[in-house]
């Protein structure tokens, strides 16, 4: 019986971390926010309503949001720093969704393995 409550604070445990990298900024219209979670990666992609989209660091693209297709998507309400930190200007409810750096690897630390950290931005009127 101690077994089964061990495994189980274990369990609870784990869980526990798993959901440790997943980060929520609320925000309301028009709002300013600055996106740290890609800093020093080679760019940031993000998940909405509109779809995947990408944010390359370099290149032709650079600072600018990509879809899937390859097509460019209005950027004009975000700004590139060098840093690869990525200001939102004002929040719009299209921007609400998940961002991430790109890649974005597990993290492994000896034979553990934990979920690469998310932010997830809700934007409410």
């Amino acid at each position: 019986m101690v077994h089964v409550a061990s495994l189980a604070i274990l369990a609870a445990l784990c869980l526990s971390v798993a959901q440790a990298s997943n980060g929520t900024a609320r925000l309301k219209t028009g709002e300013s926010f600055l996106i740290r979670e890609a800093e020093n990666a080679g760019a940031l992609a993000r998940n909405v309503a509109s779809g995947h989209q990408k944010m390359e660091f370099s290149g032709r693209n650079r600072g600018k949001w990509v879809d899937d297709k390859g097509r460019v998507v209005n950027s004009s309400n975000f700004r590139l720093y060098r840093n690869g930190s990525v200001l939102m200007k004002h929040a719009r409810i299209a921007d609400a969704g998940t961002y991430q750096k790109d890649p974005n690897p597990m993290i492994r630390i000896g034979d553990m393995g934990y979920a690469p950290p998310i932010l997830i931005i809700q934007v409410d009127n």
